[in-house]
């Protein structure tokens, strides 16, 4: 008995080889290393039954290898289960990896992961496996006779690509914490992909929960507003802090105590979540930003907390991108940045590309800067003046 582990939705650009697992890139009719032409007709044949929304065979997707064995090769149901850790972590890869606000960018959901375990010996038939709520059933197909269509919200994702530095440094840190500890950063990790499918059939308030728990289990929080906010913006510092008193979103009551804007934020995202949690769909409480800006900005600060936890740990060093995106979270979160800026260039220009590119420019400016100065004297760097730092706008 062969089997086959894929992810027919998950057009890689790459191989990836971290630890026991490789993501392999499948590409139909093209050969791949330590494969005969027998064991490829009968991938090709498997895969054919995963289609487009056009109806044809899908040209590109993801294998599965596990380290020494083949890609066919039957695995044990503990190595299965360290392919099932590893997607997990695979997808957060590239879900970190996403720019938003450009059309043309890097962009992937968590249903392009979706692993599928096929067992075979001619690879003219399958075993389907369905849930019930009491169980589950199995039926029996022909290849010929069955077809497996692409979920329509990632069929116009042409490439995925992973985070690879991040990839390695949360399979080493999987590898290096005990049981406990793990089971929280995986239970985040999890529960962020839930939250990131872009389909339809998931509501923003279950993923609104999804998201306050991912926050909740990687900061180790009570499930408590105010303790999430605070071990949130403990942990993740911008060189710059925007105290919410200079705020121009928040209102007057938010503007006293002297607290970051990003933990406001956070503390008015999971007070909220306690009514999607208790069933309502409506929530009548205050808020300053709405739904979908909420969504947005706890989906850009998770992969950030991530980073930064593992960076504190010195298992992942902050890239110029990252601590970008660190500098400019809490400007950001003071626009309204769904929206256009007034005076947009084109279609590319957006709010969160503006604080992006400033923020990188000013970390270049001074990694030069300091560079400059350690090649002078110490009078030298005093007459130095240091390079005005560049606006967003």
């Amino acid at each position: 008995m062969s089997m086959l582990l894929f992810m027919p939705w998950c057009p890689i650009d790459k191989e990836y080889e971290v630890g026991e697992i490789t993501i392999l890139p499948f590409t139909r009719h093209i050969a791949i290393n330590g494969l005969d032409e027998a064991a490829l007709c009968k991938i090709n044949a498997i895969m054919a039954t995963y289609r487009g929304i056009d109806g044809k065979p899908i040209q590109k997707a993801s294998l599965i290898r596990y380290r020494g064995k083949s890609p066919i090769e039957k695995l044990t149901d503990d190595e299965i289960e360290i392919v099932q850790d590893f997607a997990v972590i695979a997808c957060f890869a590239g879900l970190a990896n996403r720019e938003y606000f450009n059309k043309s960018g890097r962009y992937c959901n968590s249903d392009c992961f979706s692993l599928y375990i096929q067992k075979f010996e001619k690879a003219d038939s399958t075993t389907l496996t369905v849930r019930r709520r009491e169980g589950r059933t199995l039926s029996n197909w022909a290849l010929d006779n069955i077809t497996i269509t692409i979920p329509i919200h990632c069929h116009t994702i042409q490439k995925v690509y992973l985070d690879s530095a991040l990839l390695k440094a949360l399979w080493d840190h999987r590898a290096q914490l005990n049981n406990d500890d793990w089971g929280r950063w995986q239970n985040a990790i999890s529960c962020f992909n839930q939250a990131n499918t872009d389909s339809d059939n998931i509501r923003h308030q279950v993923e609104w929960v999804l998201l306050c728990s991912a926050f909740e289990h990687i900061l180790g929080a009570k499930s408590d507003a105010k303790d999430v906010a605070c071990k949130f913006a403990e942990a993740l510092v911008p060189s710059r802090e925007l105290l919410a008193k200079d705020a121009v979103r928040l209102s007057g009551q938010q503007k006293n105590g002297g607290k970051s804007l990003r933990y406001e934020w956070m503390r008015e995202f999971y007070r909220i979540r306690g009514d999607f949690a208790h069933g309502k769909m409506v929530s009548q409480q205050p808020a300053t930003w709405n739904p979908l800006e909420h969504l947005v900005l706890a989906t850009l600060a998770f992969p950030l907390l991530v980073k930064s936890l593992l960076s504190k740990a010195s298992k992942y060093k902050l890239t110029d991108y990252d601590q970008a995106q660190l500098e400019s979270f809490e400007e950001f979160a003071n626009l309204d940045f769904l929206h256009p800026p007034p005076d947009q260039r084109n279609s590319l220009d957006s709010h969160w590309k503006r604080l992006l590119d400033a923020s990188r420019w000013n970390i270049a400016s001074q990694r030069a800067l300091n560079q400059a100065k350690e090649s002078l004297t110490p009078d030298q760097q005093g007459d130095l003046e240091e390079k005005p730092e560049k606006d967003a706008h």
